[in-house]
């Protein structure tokens, strides 16, 4: 399929091997990203938008009073206020980088518009609400969300080093297998 995208400098290939996963190929990083952008949109835009309003305190937006708690979190732990001071500071200080950035929003919102309500995938239809346009911002939120969710195993950490305290290894390694086992047998 040839698609043509507003903003390439170039053309860009997207090559899907046989595992399903996307290798593009450009002639600069700024159509790079763009087409990322517009790629993983196209094969996943209810998912990125919903953690983009998730991470930027904004679900009850689109799914009304049962959200604003999660908005609340997000907001009291600070992940938009950081995202929207990260922005500035690499639009400032690293514009590069921001640019990549910015190229990336473009591709997903150059998929945006090309969808009519016939093309909405049906997530959309059923909470009866439009794609919003992306940006930096959003980006920078939803990766600080997925570092700050990833903090969870912490738990796990100290549940597993309390386990070995008071258990014998062999006896804990049967219901909890230490994953070097899984490498060299």
């Amino acid at each position: 399929e040839i698609v043509s995208i507003p903003g390439l400098s170039g053309n860009v290939n997207i090559y899907i091997d046989s595992n399903g996963i996307a290798h593009i190929y450009a002639n600069n990083l700024h159509d790079l990203f763009l087409a990322e952008g517009y790629y993983e949109a196209s094969q996943r835009l209810f998912e990125i938008e919903l953690f983009g309003l998730l991470a930027m305190g904004n679900l009850s937006s689109w799914v009304g009073a049962k959200a604003l708690s999660s908005d609340i979190v997000m907001h009291l732990i600070g992940i938009p206020q950081n995202a929207i001071m990260s922005a500035q500071y690499l639009k400032h200080n690293y514009p590069t980088i921001y640019s990549y950035l910015e190229a990336f929003s473009q591709g997903v919102n150059d998929y945006i518009n090309t969808l009519n309500y016939r093309d909405l995938p049906l997530e959309f239809k059923l909470l009866n609400v439009r794609p919003y346009y992306w940006s930096p911002e959003y980006s920078l939120a939803f990766g600080e969300y997925m570092g700050w969710s990833l903090t969870s195993g912490f738990n796990d950490e100290l549940k597993s080093a309390l386990l070995y305290t008071y258990f014998n290894y062999p006896e804990i390694n049967e219901i909890n297998p230490y994953y070097p086992h899984f490498i060299d047998g």
